[in-house]
């Protein structure tokens, strides 16, 4: 099942989508929120490739939507870091940044 929001980021808003359990019960969700400079994205996805193609990317795990917003940010491609997020941020610190 796919499910799509948007989410408050401060003032604004950004584009979340979750895949349940893509690879079946008892797997964890894939969880992407796309913020208008780059996105948050859980370890399903790549970043390896996503710093091959430039993008501000940052890693963070979470169930859910809040968790990813919640939780310390993982990893980040340079991209991300030029932006300004560093370690030790949560991806709401992170998100925020991106969708300025």
């Amino acid at each position: 099942m796919v499910i799509t929001d948007r989410i408050a980021i401060g003032s604004t808003a950004a584009g979340a989508v979750m895949v349940k359990s893509p690879g079946g019960e008892g797997h964890p969700n894939m969880i992407l929120i796309e913020c208008s400079k780059g996105y948050l994205m859980c370890g399903y996805l790549n970043l390896e490739a996503a710093e091959k193609f430039g993008d501000a990317a940052v890693l963070v795990g979470g169930a859910d939507f809040n968790e990813v917003l919640a939780n310390p940010i993982k990893g980040m491609t340079t991209a991300a870091r030029k932006l300004g997020i560093t370690d030790g941020m949560t991806g709401h610190d992170a998100a925020m940044i991106l969708n300025q």
